[in-house]
């Protein structure tokens, strides 16, 4: 190959890179030019759809474009999961979900449609949370204790509430360090389980801190611990479930924003600066601390990062509890 030839194919390649780099640019600049979609996993009204929704309305004067939020609800996320993996890879489809609950859900189900540590990526970080062990406020327990010592003489008559990946999984290690007999019922939202709560058809359930925190305010439930290894910042006085005897039972989990994986770094650079413009709000602090968790504004490295090393974490927390695979 010629010296003339060599340089020329030098100029062309750093030239292509350039327009490359000039086009993603541009497509940074112009992002958005119509509404963004958010799919939300969960029904209307439920917690965690109250939390797509806030973030949803924060964000759409910082992208000064409509945000909708479409919710596809089915198979324990997996519906709205699969929807958003397959989406153009363009950020105008996001998916605002826990990516701890899609590392749940790809190990306690056989049908696996997508994988998402491969097929999404996480684009930006807003809290940490747990979930909180709850009972009817008209029961008579003060603390995990007093439920324990109950649940041991109901034996297999016990029974527990969940709604949600991260609840079934703190149920199931509840149970299996414990070594309980109570029968897990599973509902679509938290308010299905509030009449079952005061009639004393359960006993006790997990769920998430929008929906445990506002009963317990309500008077209908009473929050007896959380399911992390350390008590929140944002609610120091409500202890571990890990202090109150329960050994090793740690559950973490986090919110945050997703994306197709081929996203656009550009696109994902200025979503990961318009969300952490909004965690940092006076109104968003509130808003996660009244719905108990810690703001978390990672930078989008940071944050695929943390829903990697979760994702792993989870396979092996969903062993630990002894969860065979349904479907």
């Amino acid at each position: 190959m010629s010296g003339a030839f060599k340089k020329w194919a030098v100029t062309v390649a750093l030239m292509a890179g350039f327009s490359c780099g000039q086009a993603a640019l541009a497509q940074s600049d112009a992002y958005p030019s119509r509404e963004v979609k958010i799919i939300c996993a969960f029904p209307a009204g439920s917690g965690a759809d109250i939390w797509v929704r806030f973030f949803a309305e924060q964000a759409r004067p910082l992208l000064k474009q409509p945000v909708l939020v479409e919710n596809r609800v089915g198979a324990s996320g997996l519906m709205a999961t699969t929807a958003a993996a397959k989406a153009k890879a363009d950020g105008y489809t996001l998916f605002m979900h826990s990516p701890t609950s899609l590392a749940a859900n790809y190990f306690m189900f056989k049908d696996r449609p997508v994988d998402p540590s491969k097929e999404m990526v996480t684009i930006a970080s807003l809290f940490k949370f747990t979930f909180y062990l709850t009972v009817a406020a008209n029961k008579p327990w003060k603390d995990v204790k007093e439920l324990i010592a109950d649940l041991r003489i109901k034996g297999d008559k016990a029974s527990f509430a969940t709604t949600a990946p991260p609840g079934q999984l703190m149920g199931a290690l509840f149970k299996d360090i414990l070594q309980l007999k109570a029968l897990e019922v599973t509902y679509r939202t938290g308010p299905d389980t509030v009449n079952d709560y005061l009639s004393g058809a359960i006993d006790y359930g997990f769920h998430d801190g929008v929906f445990a925190l506002a009963q317990q305010r309500a008077g209908n439930l009473r929050v007896l611990g959380i399911g992390s290894k350390e008590r929140l910042s944002s609610h120091p006085e409500i202890p571990t479930l890990n202090e109150m005897g329960v050994t090793g039972l740690d559950v973490p989990g986090f919110f945050g924003v997703l994306a197709p994986n081929g996203t656009p770094q550009p696109v994902v650079e200025k979503l990961n600066a318009v969300f952490r413009e909004v965690v940092a709000t006076p109104a968003a602090q509130e808003f996660i601390i009244r719905s108990g968790g810690e703001p978390l504004g990672l930078s989008s490295t940071d944050a695929q990062k943390r829903f990697l090393d979760s994702f792993d974490e989870w396979g092996r927390l969903i062993k630990l509890a002894k969860i065979e695979p349904k479907g």
